[in-house]
């Protein structure tokens, strides 16, 4: 069949990840007997990232099991795929073998790309074996971390049998790194807290979901059932330990942490469901065990373990911040915040307006916190009015920021 749509993705430089997500549609002209073209590009000096591609071919298993369109066809001819792309259609990959649980896996020496298609535990277990005897200098237990994200997708992503589907990818990179990558199309985060037996995290559903379930032993459906919250946190806290990268896109939430300097959350265009992916340098220790240790006696994990963390107001999908109960929410993602890093970035960015609530919330937060360096970004679009409802808060910050 013909295409009769057509979207163009193209791999910027930088921030490639969310600009990607930012060009796949969700949108509501598609029919059900749609065919699209999709045809990928590079900018100068870009390169590619896997957790690019894994989405890409992610969003395009899901519309088409959805029955959202009928196909989809790639066009990568003008990129270098780190493996062998087969002339196949999306639907040819997921119905030419109906029950086989992986609709496809690439394999090369640098590169897997698996789509499964099935929740079905034995051929991931399976799979997992797959990977940890890939290559000789796949980090010790990388397949363990893997391991809890991929089962993440099966216990929370909430997609039911006649749609699911999820990709994961693997890369060895030449800067001596490798990058991973799993993305489904479910209820993502936000979704799956909104159900969550554990009332405490039904609670967060409304806040900066990552930055809360990257907590040790935060569990939504329960200890006592077997969950112990290991999977974000223990992924966290081994990019942090070994300097390395960790992005996780939920909705239009995005939680990003590099090396130990910088852990970030900001509002973003929407990923429908979630994608986590990140790099692990191969010439640094990835200690597992040790990291478990901390998950097991949080009380061992120190507050300045990112120099600075930065908040975008925006991530909590509203342009006015106005509500008693949002202010409360912000209120509390700011103190995990606090116990991540001893100076705060707050970032007013596609802010309009702020109510006297917010402002009483926030100037308690800064009285209260003295000793951490609190910057309050001022957008250079904010209108009079909200320059100076901010203008106190700021000269307030600034006396934390005063060296002692």
């Amino acid at each position: 069949m013909a295409p009769t749509k057509t979207i163009n993705v193209n791999l910027a430089r930088t921030n490639q990840v969310v600009d990607v997500v930012r060009q796949l549609p969700n949108d509501p002209t598609y029919k059900p007997e749609d065919v699209v073209h999709v045809s990928l590009s590079m900018s100068p000096k870009a390169k590619i990232e896997i957790a690019s591609i894994v989405g890409i071919i992610q969003y395009c298993c899901d519309v088409v099991i959805s029955k959202v369109v009928h196909d989809v066809v790639f066009d990568f001819s003008r990129i270098i795929l780190p493996f062998t792309w087969p002339n196949k259609t999306i639907r040819d990959i997921l119905f030419s073998k109906p029950n086989d649980p992986v609709a496809i896996e690439l394999v090369s020496k640098d590169c897997r790309l698996t789509v499964f298609k099935k929740n079905d535990h034995k051929r991931r277990d399976d799979w997992y074996d797959h990977v940890k005897n890939w290559r000789k200098d796949l980090p010790q237990r990388f397949h363990l971390m893997l391991n809890e994200l991929v089962e993440n997708v099966s216990a929370h992503a909430q997609l039911e049998e006649s749609r699911f589907v999820f990709t994961v990818g693997l890369l060895f990179s030449a800067k001596k790194q490798l990058l991973y990558s799993i993305a489904d199309c479910g209820v993502g985060l936000k979704g799956s807290l909104k159900q969550a037996i554990v009332s405490e995290a039904k609670q967060v559903s409304t806040r900066a979901c990552a930055l809360n379930l990257t907590r040790p032993q935060f569990t939504s459906k329960g200890i006592e059932r077997g969950h112990q919250g290991v999977g974000l946190f223990i992924t966290s806290e081994l990019s942090q330990m070994n300097k390395g990268y960790l992005e996780i896109l939920s909705g239009t939430q995005e939680y990003e942490q590099t090396d130990n300097t910088v852990v970030r959350i900001r509002g973003v265009a929407e990923w429908r469901g979630t994608m986590v992916h990140g790099a692990i340098n191969l010439d640094k220790e990835f200690n597992y065990r040790q990291a478990m240790r901390l998950f097991a006696d949080p009380s061992k994990l120190c507050k300045d373990r990112f120099l600075v963390a930065n908040l975008h107001l925006n991530v909590y999908g509203q342009r006015s911040l106005r509500t008693r109960e949002l202010c409360e929410e912000i209120i509390h993602d700011l103190e995990l915040a606090v116990e991540r890093s001893p100076k705060i970035i707050l970032d007013f960015t596609d802010i309009d307006e702020i109510s006297q609530a917010f402002r009483g919330f926030l100037r308690q937060f800064v009285v209260n916190n003295s000793k951490v360096k609190i910057m309050i970004m001022v957008p250079p679009t904010a209108d009079e009015d909200l320059k100076e409802d901010l203008q106190e808060l700021v000269e307030l910050a600034s006396q934390n920021l005063i060296e002692e």
